[in-house]
């Protein structure tokens, strides 16, 4: 007797959870006008603000090479250990205050925090090799300064440090900056429709919240505790 009860249960559970998901397949349904809508106003909205509203940036790389003054072929692995070690003391010099300050001499329309903000410095893991981009509006202004950046930083810390070598190993070109490095087009757009799809969402769960309309025969059972005898098919005008 108990296993009958049992199964009745699950059989009962299951056919209210398909019908759960079948009242959500027909909510959504119901509602594709306004998610199609919503959807196609958030990718404009968002490709209205990305390409004519977020100014476009351009970015230029240099990099630099960290290495012992006396470096044999044979170099020992403690040597290159030491070395990367040092990358991450060249990275904290690269964005001194003293350092960008001489940079900034050389653009009087820049402080030397600007020229910070504008520069942004990382390494390889277990790599010798520092890069530096620099960001600006202008490709000709970011080639120029991360170039700048890089010439007056192997000649600071030539004087500085007298252990490592620290020299140029690519210098930044126009050419390589000519292309927009931002605004990412791509990741605004994914950004509108899914804040479409979210608003959609709330809106469609306030209006069945607020709907009290009958829209189905088992919301007419639960409500009346009445089992349904018979319907009425809706007859058309100009039918007889």
């Amino acid at each position: 007797m108990s296993c009958k009860y049992g199964k009745l249960s699950r059989d009962k559970g299951e056919q209210i959870d398909s019908m759960d998901i079948k009242l959500i397949f027909q909510t959504i349904k119901r509602n594709s006008r306004l998610i199609i809508g919503l959807a196609i106003i958030g990718i404009l909205a968002a490709g209205a603000v990305t390409f004519f509203v977020i100014p476009k940036g351009y970015s230029a790389t240099t990099q630099i090479l960290v290495t012992q003054a006396k470096e044999t072929d044979n170099a020992q692995s403690s040597e290159v250990q030491a070395n990367i070690q040092m990358v991450n003391t060249y990275s904290v010099i690269l964005k001194s205050k003293q350092l960008l300050k001489e940079v900034a001499k050389e653009y009087p329309q820049y402080t030397s925090n600007d020229i910070e903000k504008m520069m942004m410095v990382t390494s390889d893991s277990n790599s010798q090799v520092i890069n530096l981009k620099v960001r600006n509006k202008d490709p000709h202004v970011a080639v120029d300064i991360a170039n700048t950046v890089t010439n007056q930083f192997v000649d600071y810390t030539s004087n500085l440090i007298k252990s490592n070598n620290v020299s140029i190993l690519s210098k930044a070109y126009i050419e390589d900056s000519q292309k927009p490095s931002s605004p990412n087009h791509n990741m605004h757009l994914a950004i509108g429709l899914l804040v479409a799809l979210f608003l959609s969402f709330v809106i469609i769960v306030l209006k069945e919240v607020f709907d009290n309309t009958i829209k189905t025969q088992d919301e007419i059972e639960e409500l009346l505790k009445l089992p349904i005898l018979g319907t009425v098919n809706q007859i058309e005008k100009g039918n007889k």
